[in-house]
């Protein structure tokens, strides 16, 4: 068994990342309380030790941690005639273990309070079963493949729930300690498309090695004391808990219960992937509409729609085909005089039914953002920041960068078209939870077509929310290889418009003692003005997701709605700040937390909910 050991294939960093953390590798976080550099070390040796930090609950003594592993640890070694001692060592609070990839999952996984969940799952879902399971691992292949290839379409990759990923992953690790490692050398190293195929081909021995796994945990953990004492696993380091309800953080929840605060009255745009308004966690059709401003390109063009294209704008809005085709001859006629944009007709060929607008969801995002500003409370998770405020459904991704900005000006000048119809502010502020990479060649920094968009509409007395970006840590391909390096001037817009609420993000528990997120895009902007404005909540936050669910995600893109609530409840309890933006940027900057690190990282601080009202 000892010879056993030395053999083992290295997976590529970019399968275990991609399977782990999805498409959106950047901001290295995950759900299981193994943590990512754990996963990587093992996929790079999957038959050799690794010396892990386990980090047992407050309420357990790191003492009692290690024995727990001590003896199951010792049992395995003797079973497989390994004479290596793992080296179980502790100090307070901290465990320390040298352990094989198997080991770490039949010992430390069942520990932890996750897997207790996890086990409940696995013995209640047959598609867990070794079919469903063969299907499943071949899917995520799918998905690791479609989504390595350069360009590919945004929700080109499926969604895969943080458990799948898990199984997944830990089949593909326990497989590879298994195969004869090849020599060592960069140029001898498996290619991500090679690995595929070879777990492909051995499909059969992955999933025996996972059945294996779950039958064997659950007979050693009915002779097991009771679990639940592991809290994270890390290399190296302590990891720190995580906060879940968000809210408590920023004191939203004491702002609204001090000053009685409602928000039925706020109306604000998430500009961003959709929302799915038949989501509990928005009921009472707060979902005022959804519009799908991806079309408007296409609407407002010169040139005749016909065809295939047509067909598509038909999809989901209210009008009949015959009815379709008058407004796009309408339109396409005032286009080619250079006549004002025809908002009326634009409006309804991009508002969609509803159900059709629950159902065509590209990405689970918009749905997760908006359920932060504005989601009600459902069977025991945390609501958002504002759960009566209505909500616009501004569907502006595209499948390039270039569609994307169009929907994105398009949407904006939209909200300001709407706001004069009515003659009163009929939307209150928007969200812009996406990031568009500066063009530093062709503007200048805060002039991006998008940028000025949000200073006029900002102009026009809408409160404008953004996303600083996830820049804040980047990796550079030098000739002397990879280089890794926190980054500054890493704004992105449309956080770099000077009117526009820039937001960073923190870590939602002990903020001052981590400060600002390690993937939070730092200032100044490139032209030297200060940003971001303030930090938020944004690592691990937990709202809705399509199909009824519920789920954590982590980026600036979370941090931002967090704002974005606070300015609505700003404008609910003090309805003079209506058409007042810039006020309501300047009482929320002034009354946001010192986190005592740099203006650049941390902005004025991390968001104050409670402070804010009170400040006014």
């Amino acid at each position: 068994m000892a010879q056993e050991r030395r053999k083992g294939l290295p997976i590529p960093a970019k399968l275990v990342e991609f399977i782990l953390l999805g498409p959106d590798r950047a901001l290295q976080l995950q759900d299981s309380p193994i943590l990512g550099d754990v996963w990587l070390a093992y996929g790079a040796e999957p038959a050799l030790i690794q010396d892990l930090l386990i980090t047992p609950y407050r309420d357990v003594s790191a003492g009692q941690v290690a024995k727990q592993i001590v003896q199951p640890v010792r049992q395995l070694r003797k079973e497989a005639g390994c004479q290596t001692p793992a080296n179980v060592a502790y100090l307070q609070g901290i465990v320390a273990a040298q352990l094989y990839f198997d080991e770490l999952l039949r010992v430390i996984v069942p520990m932890t309070r996750w897997w207790s969940g996890v086990q409940k799952t696995l013995d209640e879902n047959v598609a867990f079963d070794p079919p469903q399971l063969r299907k499943l691992i071949e899917k995520i292949l799918d998905s690791v493949l479609s989504g390595s290839v350069a360009g590919a379409a945004p929700g080109a990759q499926q969604h895969f729930t943080p458990l799948q990923r898990y199984v997944a992953l830990a089949g593909i690790l326990l497989w590879a300690s298994e195969q004869k490692s090849p020599m060592r050398g960069k140029a001898n190293v498996p290619s991500l498309e090679g690995t595929c195929k070879r777990i492909r081909a051995d499909l059969k021995r992955v999933v025996d090695r996972l059945k294996d796994l779950f039958e064997t945990i659950k007979r050693d953990s009915a002779k097991a004391a009771p679990g639940m004492k592991v809290f994270q696993v890390s290399l190296n380091r302590r990891a720190a808990p995580a906060l879940e309800r968000s809210v408590l953080a920023v004191k939203g929840d004491a702002a609204r219960n001090l000053f009685h605060v409602s928000c039925k009255e706020i109306a604000w745009a998430v500009l961003d992937s959709g929302i799915q308004q038949n989501h509990p966690a928005f009921a009472n059709q707060r979902v005022e509409a959804s519009l799908d401003f991806t079309r408007v390109r296409d609407i407002i063009s010169t040139e005749t729609i016909k065809g295939a294209r047509q067909q598509e704008l038909l999809q989901g809005v209210r009008l009949d085909a015959a009815e379709v085709r008058q407004h796009l001859r309408q339109l396409q006629e005032a286009t080619n005089e250079g006549a004002p944009l025809n908002w009326d007709l634009v409006e309804e060929l991009i508002t969609l039914d509803g159900t059709f607008a629950s159902e065509q969801l590209t990405s689970h995002h918009g749905t997760h953002v908006a359920g932060i500003i504005g989601a009600a409370e459902v069977n025991g998770h945390a609501g958002g920041m504002c759960p009566d405020i209505k909500l616009y459904d501004f569907r502006v991704l595209g499948n390039t960068l270039e569609e994307t900005e169009f929907a994105i000006i398009a949407a904006l000048q939209y909200i300001r078209y709407l706001n004069d119809r009515y003659s009163y502010t009929k939307i209150h502020g928007a969200n812009l939870s996406l990031s568009v990479p500066h063009n530093v060649r062709n503007y200048a920094c805060g002039s991006t077509p998008i940028c000025k968009e949000c200073e006029r509409l900002v102009e026009s007395g809408v409160v404008v929310v953004a996303a600083a970006g996830n820049r804040g840590y980047q990796s550079f391909e030098t000739t002397e290889g990879v280089f890794e390096s926190y980054a500054a001037f890493s704004i992105t817009d449309p956080g770099n418009a000077d009117g526009v609420i820039t937001v960073g993000a923190t870590h939602a528990n002990w903020p001052h003692t981590y400060g600002v997120s390690f993937f939070s895009s730092r200032g100044p902007t490139g032209d030297g003005r200060a940003k971001p404005d303030l930090v938020a909540p944004g690592e691990r936050i937990e709202a809705p997701v399509p199909q009824g669910e519920w789920a954590q995600q982590s980026g600036t893109s979370m941090a931002a709605p967090h704002v974005s609530g606070a300015a609505a409840m700003l404008l609910a309890r003090y309805a003079e700040l209506v058409g007042q933006p810039r006020r309501i940027k300047q009482i929320l900057c002034e009354t946001a937390t010192n986190l005592g690190r740099e203006r650049s990282f941390q902005g004025h601080g991390m968001l104050d909910v409670l402070r804010a009202l009170q400040s006014v």
